[in-house]
């Protein structure tokens, strides 16, 4: 599932210099504790620590010192010598809750988080738990993926701080992630009510009511979100959110560059004020592990995500990687997901040289690129879950950009190249990216030929009727806008055999959009509901469509690739956005491009001929089912060769001292 729950950071509360005990080590341990106390609080750093270390020199069995000297080395970027102290002040007072909390959240920092709980369970039971360690306490869980006890964690928090934005925060990214997506909608509009700046809050109370199909605050969410992005304009600080969000929500492409700017920038600030990393200088001069292993005769090209398992990014990416010429190219994958164990996760470590970055930090990690040699890193995250973009912003890597998992721009100034095609991303619109952009010559999206093409299942099997013509959508609830149902609504009115068959497994969603559609005069009984299965029986079932429905303005990408595959045509409509030209570019990879239309009329138009037009649908059908291994789209030997050229037109700029440039498509390799 592609979505936006990012766990926001959140600070422990600060240092109390209060005066030790008169038993709290020596008059010498005292007096260099009080000069390092003096020196800290003047945010003089550097000149405390070596008297904090002296004081716990001295009088080592001093938690408060042991303390005070974590927060200095924390604040100096020292994160592995912070952790050992607070371990050592939690270790000497177990019922102390700062200690308890400075060690849980050094740990959060450093994506250690089952460490982080167990720190934060080690507080003695006579100890109070704050709220502030409620949040710490449901930041670990939420990372750990145990989401019901990281909403109760926030519940606990709220009871002690009503108003606080954090625990609101993240108790509606829980509930999202338990699928409650009302609730969790209902706890950022709260946050609105308390603040109304709060840009995240406003675009996570529309995002989440979107998937909730609850269309009945449509416009005042909007409103909310549009008034909350125009205060960020000149705000020194601004909270996290994900851009993501309002891919869903419109067509605006400049509004989409603002967003994302506007995230992006909070992303660097913090990445440059509190990672101990240089940047390295932009020529091959700064990065002599790359330029090392360009001399030797290839290409080292890094992947960043937490996807490489059963996910939609893997079953792209997958034979592309296992194709990669070895003698110009050698991928490494840079995971920090966890490993689902799926017959996929073995085949990606196969496939390139696999590395897990989940407990590390995003200085270790960048660290690791470096010494890697890697001179193209892509980001395959983006403003989705679980991203690590903030690697990106310590310039780990000479050329840097993304592809395939995010559908938009980053706003990054530390991202040089976006790449696309000349559907999708058409040299026209480069003022919609802050990247330059990169052309594959055909699609951006790769394809697996080894992937199932299973026989067809029955229309028993998925409860739809024999005689009816089957529209279908397989898009996730929050792309099925209000507009989008409506003129489904009026398609099926036009075409009166036919049903919707939808992808909502959530009966609360059902409910909404059966209600929906009785309001607009159609038989909730005619709007059906698929399951989610196992990608083998997805795809067996797709074949008992008649045709695929796209939502607008975020198409679909995977999903109409796999309807493609299967022999179902689909027709969409094209926007401005990349997220609205997707399944454009795909359907031009197949020799349909008359099946992305412009406007929402003739998208209706075209929906009700190809229903009644039965010989022009066959048609499409046995083009799709006949030709499918000769199609550019599922040609993946081409364009593994493609992308191969095109990463080596990319490197070869930066190692010749060229800038990022816009890169247009070269003539398709043969």
């Amino acid at each position: 599932m592609t979505t936006a729950t990012p766990t926001a950071p959140m600070k422990i509360t600060g240092l109390r210099f209060a005066p030790p005990r008169q038993q709290d080590g020596a008059p010498a341990a005292r007096d260099a504790w009080s000069r390092g106390v003096a020196l800290a609080q003047a945010g003089l750093d550097s000149q405390a620590l070596p008297f904090f270390e002296r004081a716990t020199s001295i009088a080592p069995r001093t938690a408060l010192y042991w303390l005070n000297r974590a927060g200095s080395e924390r604040r100096l970027r020292r994160p592995a010598e912070a952790i050992e102290s607070a371990r050592r002040a939690a270790e000497l007072e177990p019922a102390n809750p700062l200690a308890c909390q400075m060690l849980a959240e050094l740990l959060r920092m450093g994506n250690r988080h089952a460490e982080s709980l167990a720190a934060l369970r080690a507080l003695d039971s006579s100890a109070p738990r704050d709220a502030q360690h409620r949040l710490l306490e449901g930041s670990a869980l939420m990372a750990l993926g145990e989401w019901q006890a990281a909403a109760v964690a926030f519940l606990e928090a709220l009871q002690q701080r009503p108003a606080d934005i954090a625990a609101y925060t993240q108790l509606g990214f829980a509930l999202s992630n338990l699928k409650r997506y009302g609730e969790a909608a209902e706890c950022f509009r709260t946050i609105t009510l308390l603040e109304p700046h709060e840009l995240g809050a406003a675009v996570y109370a529309a995002h989440y009511a979107a998937w909730a199909c609850d269309w009945a605050q449509g416009a005042e969410d909007h409103q909310r979100m549009t008034a909350a992005l125009a205060l960020q304009a000149g705000r020194a600080e601004t909270p996290p959110f994900s851009p993501f969000c309002m891919l869903s929500m419109n067509d605006d492409a400049a509004m989409h560059r603002q967003a994302a700017q506007t995230e992006a920038a909070r992303i660097a600030r913090v990445v440059r004020t509190t990672a101990a990393w240089t940047p390295p200088s932009p020529g091959p001069e700064g990065y002599p592990e790359a330029a090392a292993a360009l001399a030797a005769g290839r290409i080292r090209v890094g992947f960043v995500s937490a996807d490489f398992r059963t996910h939609a990014t893997s079953l792209l990416l997958v034979q592309t990687l296992e194709r990669l010429d070895r003698s110009r190219f050698e991928p490494v994958l840079y995971s920090h997901g966890a490993d689902d164990g799926s017959a996929l996760r073995k085949r990606m470590e196969a496939a390139a040289t696999f590395v897990d970055c989940t407990t590390m930090s995003i200085v270790e990690q960048a660290a690791r690129i470096r010494a890697d040699g890697i001179a193209l890193l892509v980001d395959m995250s983006g403003y989705t879950q679980n991203t690590r973009l903030d690697v990106f912003a310590l310039r780990p890597a000479p050329v840097q950009a993304g592809w395939l998992a995010y559908p938009s721009t980053t706003g990054a100034d530390f991202m040089d190249y976006l790449i696309g095609d000349p559907v999708l991303t058409p040299m026209a619109h480069a003022d919609d990216f802050s990247e330059c952009i990169a052309q594959l010559p055909v699609c951006y999206e790769p394809t697996d030929e080894r992937r199932d093409h299973p026989e067809p299942s029955s229309r028993a099997e998925s409860g739809l009727p024999e005689d009816a013509f089957v529209f279908a959508c397989f898009n996730q609830s929050y792309k099925i806008t209000e507009e989008v149902f409506a003129r489904w609504c009026r398609i099926l009115q036009r075409v009166p055999s036919s049903v919707l068959w939808l992808l909502v497994p959530q009966p609360e969603i059902q409910q909404a959009l059966h209600a929906h559609a009785a309001r607009l005069g159609v038989d909730p009984g005619r709007i059906l509901f698929a399951p989610f299965v196992s990608p083998e029986v997805h795809l067996a079932r797709l074949p008992q469509a008649d045709l695929f429905l796209d939502t607008f303005p975020y198409g679909a990408h995977t999903t109409c690739s796999d309807a493609l595959w299967m022999g179902l045509p689909v027709l969409t409509q094209v926007g401005r956005s990349f997220s609205a030209r997707v399944a454009a570019s795909l359907l031009n990879a197949v020799g349909l491009p008359e099946l992305a239309v412009d406007n929402a009329e003739d998208y209706e138009t075209l929906a009700v001929r190809l229903a009644e037009d039965t010989q022009a649908l066959t048609d499409i059908r046995d083009h799709l089912w006949d030709n499918r291994r000769d199609l550019p789209l599922f040609d993946n030997t081409r364009f593994t060769a493609e992308f191969g050229d095109l990463v080596e037109r990319l490197v070869v700029h930066w190692q010749q001292g060229g800038r990022p440039q816009a890169m247009p498509a070269q003539a398709p390799a043969r």
